[in-house]
């Protein structure tokens, strides 16, 4: 689900565009994933509970309730990242 998408064989993409097309949650699943992974990259920490919000009503939505039992250490783990990258 996180491979490049552009690096998939043509029978892969067509399986992913088969399934996916049957399963429009599995999609947004994908989508969420993506923009969880976008959001840690590059520290964007106002992002975090909106993406919860979100993804809690999805089928990541255990993976939603782990990162809110974990929320302070995840925020100030983004924070630390984006306070040490500034510092360079």
């Amino acid at each position: 689900m996180t491979t490049a998408r552009d690096n998939l064989s043509k029978a892969d993409t067509v399986t992913i565009a088969a399934i996916e097309a049957r399963i429009p949650t599995l999609v947004e699943a994908r989508m969420l994933v993506e923009s969880f992974q976008t959001m840690v990259r590059k520290k964007l920490v106002a992002d975090l509970d909106p993406w919860i919000a979100t993804a809690s009503l999805s089928l990541i939505g255990s993976f939603a309730s782990g990162i809110i039992r974990d929320k302070a250490a995840v925020r100030a783990a983004m924070q630390q990242k984006a306070a040490r990258t500034a510092a360079q």
